[in-house]
């Protein structure tokens, strides 16, 4: 999958369709700034597996 790439300009115009872009879509974004990235926005999945961790809700959950 190729990852879309957005100024922090568009980030600020779209950051909705951008959200949902990534949530729905499962698309991870690119985030640039003066020609640079800055940041990545990734699924929730693709950082939950990356780093072990649970949603907030899902750990107390499981505490419970």
């Amino acid at each position: 999958m190729e990852t879309k790439t957005y100024t922090t300009i568009d980030l600020r115009k779209g950051m909705g369709e951008i959200l949902d872009r990534t949530r729905i879509a499962g698309e991870a974004a690119a985030i640039t700034r003066k020609g640079k990235t800055v940041a990545y926005l990734v699924p929730t999945e693709w950082f939950e597996q990356m780093t072990g961790r649970q949603r907030p809700h899902e750990a107390q959950q499981d505490a419970a």
